[in-house]
């Protein structure tokens, strides 16, 4: 990069996930480090429960820009104001965590270009962006939307200096389709917030009466994550000592909701559900609190799991994770955990009965677990591979 640009230092963040404030922690790295970085986040987004506002700006965290987004879809959605407010601010650097096949990488690469700025851009993709495989997972009637993306694609790989990937597969294919600088980071976890904290569990444990080993999920209730699976194989054990730690959920909210409620149900284990509400920064508190955390998502037609962020927050927490094969939990746990065949009961049925007839972990194997999750998964390391791109 030329010496202007080393100079300036300025970024410029644009961001859908900074809606919330823990996703912010990398970006104060950056400003503690001397960089001039600033934020565009949605000042407002819509939920099945409702719109909510941005979080506000919390202690350390670099000037925000609230701006309306317009759409919902990330391939199309746009910033109202975003071109003026660039003008104005005049970034060297531009960070995009959204995906490069999208209408604002192309919008931000031209803005770019035109002012001799990088655009990089963050992507979460991890499934081949040619029209075949488009075809064989989404089928004929998605032909435009495929096509729609490949003009994208073809537009915006001359406009993006670099891409960020959070999994190997999503390297891959854009190294594969001619991107440039394209390299693999973490979707970092911030090591101050998740960490093993025996004061922490000692005192979740003790406010929620968890006295035998805890299994937990944490995380969204849909089919792909798995959490039916989950439920169906503690059916089959409930011989041994343990109880169930998740997220509670309004049971009308959705179709599967109400699955999940009737699965407990019919499986005889709601005695032993503790059900919780933690906000993002009470979450590491309930991890502690857990023993086994189990990350059983699945892969679907136009889905497969392209990280999953609880797996490295609880391996942060020095907790033992079971996870199933699919995406990049694998490549995340590097070997810090325990995997099953995603989709497969017995499977898991069989590990868990093997870790709950067995548990017992060591301080020193949660510290092992919790130092591999430090070096390779938190937001220091995020941040220095990023870096690494800019100079």
């Amino acid at each position: 990069m030329c010496s202007s640009f080393l100079r300036l230092k300025k970024i410029f963040v644009i961001s859908h996930a900074c809606f919330t404030a823990i996703n912010r922690s990398v970006y104060r790295l950056f400003l503690q480090d001397g960089w001039d970085l600033e934020l565009v986040v949605p000042e407002k987004l819509a939920f099945p429960s409702g719109t909510k506002k941005a979080d506000p700006p919390e202690k350390g965290d670099p000037e925000i820009h609230f701006l309306d987004l317009i759409g919902t879809n990330p391939r199309s959605y746009y910033f109202q104001g975003l071109t003026s407010l660039l003008d104005k601010k005049k970034p060297a650097i531009i960070i995009l965590d959204n995906d490069p096949v999208s209408m604002l990488a192309t919008q931000l690469g031209k803005w770019a270009k035109k002012h001799k700025a990088w655009l990089f851009c963050i992507s979460n993709e991890n499934l081949p962006l040619d029209i075949r495989s488009g075809l064989d997972r989404r089928g004929i009637k998605a032909l435009p939307a495929i096509l729609f993306k490949r003009a994208l694609l073809k537009r915006n790989k001359k406009l993006v200096d670099g891409v960020f990937t959070i999994n190997r597969d999503g390297e891959k294919i854009f190294m594969d389709e001619g991107f440039m600088n394209v390299r693999r980071v973490p979707l970092g976890f911030d090591p101050t917030i998740f960490f093993p904290d025996p004061h922490a569990r000692n005192a979740i444990r003790s406010k929620y009466k968890l006295t035998k080993v805890v299994i937990a999920y944490f995380g969204r209730l849909t089919r792909e994550k798995g959490v039916h699976l989950l439920i169906q194989a503690l059916k089959t054990l409930k011989s041994l000592d343990w109880q169930l730690m998740m997220d509670s959920f309004d049971t009308y909210a959705t179709q599967y909701n109400q699955e999940i409620s009737d699965l407990l149900f019919e499986a005889g284990i709601l005695d032993r559900v503790v059900f919780i509400r933690p906000n993002h920064f009470e979450i590491a508190a309930y991890m502690n609190a857990a023993d086994i955390v189990v990350v059983p998502s699945i892969s679907v037609a136009n889905w497969k799991e392209q990280y999953g962020r609880v797996a490295a927050e609880a391996l942060a927490c020095g907790k033992e994770v079971i996870a199933s094969d699919s995406g990049a939990l694998p490549e995340l746990l590097g070997g810090h955990g325990f995997l099953f065949k995603e989709g497969n009961l017995p499977d898991l049925q069989e590990l868990l009965a093997s870790r709950l007839g067995t548990y017992q972990l060591s301080g020193r194997v949660a510290e092992d677990i919790a130092a591999y999750a430090v070096t390779n998964l938190s937001i220091h390391t995020q941040k220095a591979l990023m870096e690494a791109a800019f100079v």
